[in-house]
């Protein structure tokens, strides 16, 4: 799963690269007039026209330009309603693309929603295939983790597991080598936080007079902070690395947590 999100990453670094170079964009507005299509605008005219209704969000009106029979609309995650549109062209005639963008409340900033491929034929939409999906958090994870990996040389594991749904991401990487990844849920006013920094001392250092040692399912010894007040946290150390995980806060959080939660984490980390 790490992997392909990352290689997604890349396939929209080179196609937004191709689109600067090679192709046009048309920006779609709600109200927007589609004409008819006259001669040699045929594959145009139904794609506007559902790019219109996917920004209106009337699923019902963009049906009606794809082939029905086998042409699935993909559905269109995220809180927040789409913002704008926009229709690229391609190299290929029969080829569009449609980006779309919504404003992230949380983040208070407009984002990229999702990239579509459109394939028309006849003038019908055939096929829909999905090229970027932004209403995922863990995309914007994937692309702070490849920039520290590129940026320090290093390696660094992250979690396959989580504790709750994520609805939200961020994180930064600063001077110091040092990776924080903060996973949040809205609902229960909660965060996850993976730190991530080369190992400086051994971790036995780190032991309070409460703390609890655990094995991972590897071998790896980590420390477990029963009477930590501000949340859930377990340290371990991997590969030259120091990897801290929180779950928090304690005194905010609409759910309760155990040693063996954060161990469940740590081992979907080796």
């Amino acid at each position: 799963m790490r992997v392909k999100t990352l290689f997604l990453l890349m396939i929209i670094s080179l196609f937004y690269s191709l689109l600067s170079s090679t192709a046009t964009a048309h920006n779609i507005e709600p109200s927007e007039f589609v004409a008819a299509p006259t001669e040699g605008e045929t594959r145009q005219g139904p794609v506007n026209r559902f790019a219109k209704a996917i920004l209106r969000n009337d699923l019902d009106e963009a049906q009606k330009y794809v082939e029905k029979d086998y042409v699935q609309i993909p559905e269109i995650r995220g809180n927040s309603q789409i913002s704008g549109v926009q229709l690229v062209s391609s190299p290929k005639s029969d080829v569009k693309y449609l980006l779309a963008h919504f404003n992230d409340e949380f983040l208070e900033e407009e984002r990229l929603a999702f990239i579509w491929e459109l394939i028309i034929k006849e003038n019908r939409i055939t096929k829909i295939s999905i090229l970027f999906d932004g209403a995922n958090p863990l995309v914007d994870e994937a692309r702070l983790i490849r920039e520290y990996q590129l940026r320090f040389k290093r390696d660094v594991l992250v979690p396959s597991e989580f504790p709750f749904e994520i609805t939200h991401f961020d994180g930064y990487v600063d001077g110091h080598e040092s990776l924080e990844l903060i996973y949040r849920n809205k609902a229960l006013n909660g965060f996850f936080r993976v730190k991530v920094f080369p190992v400086v001392v051994e971790l036995e250092r780190y032991k309070g007079k409460d703390d609890v040692y655990y094995q991972l399912k590897d071998g790896t010894k980590a420390i477990y902070r029963p009477k930590f007040e501000l949340g859930y946290e377990l340290r371990f150390q991997k590969n030259g690395m120091q990897y801290t995980l929180a779950i928090g806060n304690k005194k905010m959080l609409k759910a309760k947590f155990k040693a063996t939660d954060l161990l469940k984490l740590a081992n979907s980390m080796i």
